[in-house]
């Protein structure tokens, strides 16, 4: 049981980012792009870090799951935030290795503007 209410919490977690994620690619298709206003910019002066649009999904849903699981004292919650840790750890680990070294192989522009590449 504990498996399976840390696999909805990742998948929550994840749900999240992909719906901030779709939110950004459908706006700037349809010409109003969101970027560079909230919650879709990067931090000044640390662009190899991932957009705040990330950083609330991946940490932000864990820590929302977790207090709802504390304050209601329901402890499949707060497994459902150890899952979406979990998501949002490897995530964020993932994402900032692949942006260190683009920056490293100058790749990553500075500022770096949230954008996508449409083809």
């Amino acid at each position: 049981m504990v498996a399976k209410n840390m696999l909805i919490g990742a998948l929550a977690t994840g749900l999240v980012d992909a719906g901030l994620e779709s939110y950004f690619g459908y706006m700037t298709g349809i010409g109003k792009s969101p970027a560079n206003q909230f919650p879709y910019i990067v931090i000044p002066g640390a662009e190899w870090l991932p957009p705040t649009d990330d950083w609330l999904a991946w940490a932000g849903t864990p820590l929302v799951l977790y207090a709802m699981g504390k304050l209601m004292k329901k402890p499949a919650l707060t497994e459902m935030a150890k899952g979406g840790a979990i998501y949002g750890v490897s995530a964020f680990v993932g994402q900032t290795t692949l942006r260190v070294s683009y920056k490293l192989q100058g790749k990553l522009s500075t500022p770096m503007t949230y954008q996508y590449v449409l083809r």
